[in-house]
């Protein structure tokens, strides 16, 4: 009888010291190579407000007990920039943590309204690797880019004349009164291709140099808003010896 007394108390030692070793085991992670990526990166509106959604995150082998949570990257958007040629430079916003649900969301209180800003979700593991970029999406409407004003063409300059001094030739002609021209632009020539030799803001230039016993040509054009107009009729001039 005594003998039975005693076991009992060892049996039930023994199971408890079991049970209790296996609830301070920690949960193995299966092993993985590459962590997982969001592909389904959404928009949507409630409460008049404009929130991200996402579920989990797709991987052959990346286990879901491995996830620690997803990085919330964003940028901003400029006038005529979308999601597919936009030049982001994306800062990190926020650490949204694994919480045993299926579907994500986020809304960002950073926002500043008016502005349109783009998004990405990293995923991170739980010895903080990082996966690669999910799809991106935009948030806030972006404004057109501005349309460029139509320049207007500035007409050939007239009345060329050129005078040679002995030392130099000088240049003149009509000026342009409209539209209101950025500059004249001269070009010379000595028989073969015009090249540039300078440029004026007043209808008149100076060609200092020049050599003796030549022949040089010369054409004028006008500059508006950086857009060059056809040039003058050229006009030839022979340099005589000193």
């Amino acid at each position: 009888m005594s003998n039975k007394l005693i076991l009992i108390p060892c049996v039930l030692i023994l199971v408890l010291a079991a049970s209790c070793g296996r609830r301070g085991d920690p949960v193995a992670i299966t092993p993985y190579r590459e962590v997982g990526v969001v592909k389904n990166l959404t928009t949507f509106t409630k409460n008049g407000k404009e929130y991200l959604r996402w579920g989990m995150p797709a991987g052959k082998d990346f286990p879901a007990e491995a996830l620690k949570g997803f990085v919330v990257f964003r940028a901003e958007l400029q006038a005529g920039e979308t999601t597919k040629n936009c030049e982001c430079s994306f800062r990190s916003l926020d650490l949204v943590p694994r919480d045993g649900s299926k579907t994500f969301e986020y809304l960002d209180k950073k926002a500043i309204r008016g502005k349109a800003y783009v998004y990405k979700i990293v995923v991170m593991d739980k010895n903080n690797r990082m996966g690669n970029d999910s799809n991106l999406v935009s948030v806030g409407r972006v404004a057109l880019k501005p349309k460029a004003a139509d320049t207007v063409l500035p007409e050939a300059p007239t009345g060329l004349t050129a005078v040679y001094t002995q030392k130099s030739v000088v240049l003149t002609w009509d000026e342009i009164r409209e539209p209101e021209i950025q500059l004249y632009r001269l070009y010379r020539s000595e028989g073969t291709d015009f090249t540039v030799i300078g440029e004026s803001v007043i209808p008149a230039f100076t060609d200092k140099n020049t050599a003796p016993s030549k022949k040089y040509y010369y054409k004028v054009t006008a500059v508006v808003s950086g857009t060059e107009g056809p040039p003058s009729k050229e006009i030839g001039i022979a340099t005589e010896i000193h």
